[in-house]
């Protein structure tokens, strides 16, 4: 297994467009599905992680946050090694701090960037932007914002094998583990301090699958972790579209070409979940 990979690396200018360094960093990320972001100069991470590792302070009041289903509240995941609260954009006000619910919403102005630059490379039109996304683009749809951290009492894997099932993820660890996988080889994600890591979900590669340019959905795993190994948090962004709507698939000449409502897509990704040993 080799050790390491080298992941393009962009950044977000003044404009609130994405900008990577060569045409060729770009083509790469959206072959991979995967790339490093640099921390914008506006957005305030050292506070995030602070709030982050106070949540898993057994006296936190925020391990009381209720679970609403099986997706949000104060979570310990089955047969993984996370410990998260995780919750919706339209629950942030409710329960995460002021300065916390707006790095959400910074959070937000990121994936739209993100997606939009998608989008542009794709040749869909921008009018149908909207349409295909189920409105995050144009600041709809959901988004969950987690603080993670991993039990090392715990002797599973820290995150099983996976793809993301929505548009965008931004991720922040400050510690190893992470690992993609490539040519069939499961490689580490070295961490590049000053820089969030992107991935690209499920979701988006089911809209520009007829587009000019598709993007690829990277399928990933965090190892399992030790209590000899550095403590590791994380705070995960999922830019997703809402749970009860509908993605469409467009060409670049703009013809609609196919759609899927969010439930059926979600549930067609968990049967075709790949299973490793």
């Amino acid at each position: 297994m080799k050790p390491t990979i080298s992941l393009p690396t962009a950044a977000i200018d003044q404009a609130q467009r994405l900008i990577f360094e060569t045409f060729q960093d770009q083509d790469l990320a959206w072959e991979l599905g995967v790339f490093y972001l640099k921390v914008p100069d506006w957005l305030d991470l050292e506070e995030a992680r602070r709030f982050g590792r106070s949540i898993f302070d057994y006296e936190s009041p925020y391990r009381n946050v209720p679970k609403y289903g099986e997706l949000e509240g104060f979570i310990a995941l089955e047969n993984n090694q996370q410990t998260k609260l995780a919750l919706r954009r339209h629950r942030w006000d409710d329960h995460y701090p002021e300065e916390i619910a707006q790095f959400g919403r910074q959070l937000d102005d990121i994936g739209r960037a993100v997606i939009r630059e998608v989008f542009r490379l794709s040749g869909i039109p921008e009018e149908l932007w909207t349409d295909a996304s189920g409105g995050y683009a144009s600041g709809k749809g959901t988004a969950f914002l987690n603080f993670v951290h991993y039990d090392t009492s715990q002797p599973d894997l820290g995150l099983r094998p996976h793809t993301d099932y929505g548009f965008v993820t931004i991720l922040d660890a400050t510690s190893p583990g992470l690992q993609i996988e490539l040519d069939g080889e499961f490689r580490d994600v070295p961490v590049l301090d000053g820089y969030l890591l992107i991935n690209f979900g499920e979701a988006l590669n089911f809209i520009t699958q007829h587009s000019n340019r598709s993007v690829a959905a990277i399928v990933h795993r965090v190892t399992s972790q030790a209590a000899s190994n550095p403590v590791r948090h994380g705070i995960v962004y999922f830019a997703n579209p809402d749970l009860d709507g509908a993605l469409k698939q467009f060409t670049a000449a703009g013809q609609e070409v196919g759609s899927s409502s969010v439930a059926d897509l979600f549930e067609k990704l968990e049967k075709d979940l790949t299973t490793y040993e």
